[in-house]
């Protein structure tokens, strides 16, 4: 299988739309453009989706990312090493995301009302099956953490500069 074979398989436009799908599900309110782009960056990084496993409708990026990960009794490393690369992933991601809100917006998903994506058919995570469901369900949860708080807190958190 050739190298374009294999980005074509694992870097899937219509996967990737189907997980923004999930993430608007949980963010659950007209969300802003650029939210939208941070969101891939962080599901497709298997320690960040890690920490999305344990989260529930009262997490919060702090309560996610910020706790320090212990590895034995000597070594303890700051919960924000799960979202380490986050800049270098953002920009290698964003013609996928533009792809992927692209195909939603073909698909009569959402909407686009100036600079904010307005989703128009939510979808559950438990109307999927496993592994499916394990990365619409991250995704969806990274809404409602996304929802929590503002782009200027998300920048700060995740160590971005605003462009």
């Amino acid at each position: 299988m050739s190298i374009e074979s294999i980005q074509a398989l694992s870097m899937n436009a219509h996967f990737y739309s189907v997980l923004l799908q999930g993430f608007l599900s949980g963010y659950n309110k007209p969300c802003e453009v650029r939210l939208v782009f941070m969101a891939l960056p962080i599901l497709l990084n298997s320690e960040s989706r890690k920490k999305l496993d344990s989260a529930r409708s009262n997490s919060k990026m702090e309560t996610l990312f910020n706790k320090p990960e212990t590895f034995n009794e000597d070594t303890k490393v700051s919960g924000k090493v799960s979202l380490s690369g986050y800049l270098s992933r953002f920009n290698e991601l964003k013609p996928f995301s533009k792809k992927a809100v692209v195909i939603l917006y073909s698909k009569k998903k959402i909407v686009i009302n100036e600079k904010k994506i307005i989703l128009l058919e939510p979808i559950s995570y438990l109307n999927f099956d496993s592994p499916s469901r394990q990365w619409i369900r991250a995704a969806h949860y990274l809404g409602v953490v996304f929802a929590k708080t503002n782009e200027d807190h998300l920048n700060y958190f995740l160590g971005v500069g605003r462009e």
